[in-house]
């Protein structure tokens, strides 16, 4: 079973953001000899050995720059993920089991499957037409264009059909799933984890005012424009709402029509988020759609109670009422009120922060990993 795997990922391996989720998975797989190749856009890492790494280096970070400047935000993006794949299917190297994710592997899960293959797919949302369906109702509402992104939705969907078995986050991704038509028994639930020796919460509390942190990407799918409707209802003058992270041009009509809210701190993208988190009294996830939303561990691991919705796969690990709420997706009443109640009763804030800490410890990477590996070893 030594050397079963190869694995291929559109990113910058080590990089950030799902870079580093990745990484985390595959030293686990490496650490229990399953790794033989991994193939990516590039790579920052040194956690494995250079000889298992196959990357298109300068070219694949250049042709990530450009799709930053995509002025449909997903067309650049679909051609760059198709080129990718391709350059996979003629790199990879034979072995027992292919391992990818959605959206750029159609051609090497194509030769992977005739060369006899197991397939796995990972899934890091809802499925793409639910995902598509709810945010053109936000793009309706604030007066932006639909989308239909067809050809990378048709490509997702025979993804989907030729995997022996997809690997999701969530119990949210999975009824998604489910009820587009995809069996059940081909579905995997692993959620991610939390690296706790970072994470951790900040050696005093935080101080005055009264902080509420939001972090990732500034856009619609985050529901960034609910979370301000609720900030708008609750009308503090005396407390901060903290946005951090890069704003995407789907919300630059939301944060106008806020934008003299008080107590609203635009941040923008920070490398280091552990200091937003080690300040914030509450954190708050109030997505449209997210398949995990892995801040939302790193918020708990930190000792913060957090408002989430039910469209955020993490919601899984809370309690609701506990370790903290869950809100309907599109309800800023909902999240409005949240917030009520953990200012208002500061023990109840700290009781649901503690119970978030101890969840978030048992959801650590060494636990991921090991659920990974008897995973591959069983196939």
């Amino acid at each position: 079973m030594s050397d079963s795997i190869v694995y291929s990922v559109n990113h910058r391996l080590g990089g950030g953001g799902m870079g580093n989720s990745v990484l985390e998975m595959l030293v686990g797989l490496h650490q229990a000899g399953l790794l033989k190749q991994v193939m990516v856009s590039s790579s920052k890492t040194e956690q494995l050995p250079r000889h298992l790494i196959t990357s298109m280096g300068i070219i694949g970070r250049l042709q990530k720059r450009l799709c930053l400047y995509d002025p449909t935000e997903w067309l650049l993006s679909y051609l760059e993920c198709r080129i990718f794949d391709r350059w996979v299917s003629q790199v990879m190297q034979s072995s027992p089991i292919f391992s990818s994710w959605t959206g750029i592997c159609l051609t090497s899960l194509q030769k992977a499957k005739a060369n006899g293959c197991i397939t796995f797919l990972g899934l890091g949302s809802a499925h793409p037409w639910d995902v598509l369906k709810w945010l053109n109702v936000e793009y309706q509402l604030w007066g932006l264009p639909t989308q239909t992104s067809a050809p990378l939705m048709r490509q997702v969907t025979q993804e989907l059909a030729l995997a022996d078995k997809i690997i999701v986050q969530s119990r949210f991704s999975e009824r998604s799933l489910v009820g587009q038509g995809l069996p059940a028994e081909k579905i995997i639930r692993l959620p991610l984890g939390v690296n706790v020796n970072r994470f951790q919460p900040a050696c005093h509390s935080p101080t005055v005012p009264f902080r509420v942190l939001f972090l990732g990407q500034v856009m619609l799918r985050k529901g960034i424009q609910y979370l301000l409707e609720a900030w708008r209802l609750l009308g503090w003058r005396d407390a901060e709402l903290w946005v951090v992270g890069r704003v995407m041009p789907d919300s630059k009509a939301v944060l106008e029509n806020y934008a003299n809210l008080p107590g609203l701190k635009l941040q923008g993208y920070v490398p280091d988020q552990l200091e937003a988190l080690q300040q914030a009294h509450v954190f708050v996830a109030p997505s449209v759609e997210d398949g995990f939303g892995l801040t939302v561990v790193e918020a708990m691991a930190c000792g913060l109670p957090v408002i989430v919705s039910d469209h955020t796969g993490a919601a899984d690990l809370i309690q609701h009422g506990e370790s903290g709420f869950i809100v309907p997706y599109n309800s800023a009443i909902g999240y409005a009120s949240a917030l009520q109640i953990l200012r208002s009763h500061p023990q109840l804030a700290k009781s649901m922060g503690q119970a978030a800490q101890a969840t978030a410890q048992q959801q650590t990477w060494d636990v991921y990993r090991q659920r990974l590996v008897d995973l591959m070893r069983q196939n």
